[in-house]
């Protein structure tokens, strides 16, 4: 028998609200796909499965896009992505090439809610973009301490881009 008053009246885990922090990222699925304007190139689509380094509890995922731009922030997310993952030695590579190397792959990454202009709640969490956005794990550190320092007054335009 099910007992309404039992059930959970906040949305748990998987496509919760993760609030504005620093969060251990683990890659669960990588693959290309083609975007809504076929003119486009594929992209690199990441599901992140997010921990709360402090706790080690999940906090939920967030969905993450890289492309083969040819702008810079888009090419400096790449960089920074294959940092993190400690894939920065690839001289050359292509995109879909990374499908088959960076699932369960570990890193820090910003996270933030979502920027809504219609004046509802976020109902998603995106990266924050307004810091280094990817960070490394150092395997030998267990120490959480140290999280990026991410001036309040950062922000980013996004049509830049």
């Amino acid at each position: 028998m099910i007992n309404f008053n039992e059930l959970p009246k906040d949305k748990p885990g998987v496509g919760a609200v993760i609030p504005k922090g620093y969060y251990l990222a683990k890659i669960e699925k990588a693959e290309m796909k083609i975007g809504k304007n076929e003119n486009n190139p594929p992209y690199l689509n990441l599901q992140l499965g997010i921990t709360d380094p402090a706790s080690r509890s999940p906090m939920g995922k967030i969905w993450v896009i890289l492309t083969e731009s040819p702008k810079d922030f888009p090419r400096y997310q790449l960089r920074r992505f294959l940092e993190a993952v400690k894939l920065d030695t690839l001289e050359s590579f292509e995109l879909k090439d990374l499908t088959k190397l960076v699932v369960g792959k570990e890193m820090y990454v910003d996270v933030m809610p979502e920027e809504r202009d219609d004046g509802k709640e976020p109902q998603k969490s995106v990266l924050d973009i307004s810091g280094s956005i990817f960070y490394p794990v150092n395997t030998e550190d267990t120490s959480f301490d140290q999280p990026p320092v991410i001036p309040e007054s950062a922000t980013y335009n996004e049509a830049s881009y």
